[in-house]
């Protein structure tokens, strides 16, 4: 009898206890993933948004609510894993006191495993910031 025919479902066992280990790292990393790029897209989605409200906030045509629907509309026109009917997005005038306007938006993508969502314990809520001179 040879020595390795001792060892014959040593392979076996160890797929077995590393297999679940690997799954759940291959489930992070693809989590992660698509969190890091949700929330790149929100980041770009409020840059936007700020800087349609400083460049039409200078536009004698437009009130201040018709420049926060056109801000709203182009920050969330952009293709993407986003969910926008669920992102919030708030835009904020200040160009007569600090010539600066901003935009919020906030989203809570969810998890597409329910073990990542119980692994965190909380749920995930993404926020970007953008801000722009009035005038453009």
């Amino acid at each position: 009898m040879r020595a390795h025919d001792k060892d014959r479902g040593a392979a076996a066992v160890e797929f077995a206890l590393m297999f679940p280990l690997v799954i759940m790292l291959l489930l992070s990393v693809i989590e992660f993933s698509r969190l890091w790029n949700i929330q790149a897209t929100i980041s770009d989605s409020a840059r936007i948004a700020a800087r349609t409200a400083a460049i039409l906030s200078t536009d004698p045509t437009f009130d201040d609510a018709e420049v926060q629907a056109a801000a709203i509309a182009d920050a969330t026109g952009i293709p993407s894993f986003v969910d926008w009917t669920t992102a919030t997005v708030t835009v904020e005038l200040d160009c007569d006191v600090s010539g600066v306007a901003t935009s919020v938006v906030t989203v809570a993508p969810g998890s597409f495993s329910t073990w990542f969502t119980s692994a965190v314990g909380t749920p995930i809520t993404l926020t970007a910031n953008g801000a722009m001179p009035c005038g453009g």
